[in-house]
């Protein structure tokens, strides 16, 4: 007997129309080597959210929901952004973001100023926009909300992970709560 995988989600499939349909996938690069669309998290209720550049190179974050099948925009970026790490809590009120300042060009040409290369926020994006840096440093940052155990008493507290990487180790992993 073979093993036979069926894939549950499929950017192509599963969010290609969607953008279409709102007039967002006009710039979008659809092809297998583009970084235009891409999966940043997979949140642990099976949410997905993922990353797009819009028409003026807008960076947009979305959310595919596998139960109900439906996509949600959760924010833009007025500007071009390598989002690194994203989370969403349960409620869908905070996003937190992970990504790289610059583009390589950039980078060059802010040399002179001693700003660091990736920076987290945190977004309050219902009922109002709110946006607090939590992180500014010279390595990677991670971000996930942690999510209640169901069934379990849940309040209405929002448990954040940040998890930074310098020079491939650990070197901090705390919890914040909103």
């Amino acid at each position: 007997m073979l093993l036979h995988l069926v894939a549950e989600f499929d950017l192509q499939r599963d969010v290609v129309p969607w953008l279409a349909a709102r007039g967002w996938a006009a710039a979008l690069d659809t092809s297998e080597n583009s970084s235009a669309l891409y999966i940043v998290n997979v949140e642990r209720n099976g949410k997905i959210i993922y990353t797009w550049k819009g028409n003026q190179r807008n960076t947009h974050i979305g959310l595919y929901d596998l139960q109900t099948k439906q996509n949600e925009h959760l924010y833009t970026f007025e500007r071009d952004l390598h989002i690194i790490s994203s989370s969403v809590n349960n409620e869908r009120t905070l996003l937190a973001v992970s990504f790289r300042q610059y583009t390589e060009e950039e980078r060059v040409s802010q040399l002179l100023q001693s700003v660091s290369k990736y920076l987290t926020l945190l977004i309050e994006i219902h009922p109002i926009n709110n946006v607090r840096v939590l992180k500014a440093v010279d390595s990677c940052v991670r971000v996930q909300f942690l999510y209640p155990v169901e069934g379990r008493n849940t309040s209405t507290e929002s448990h954040l992970l940040l998890i930074s990487e310098d020079k491939c180790e650990l070197i901090f992993c705390q919890c914040l709560l909103f």
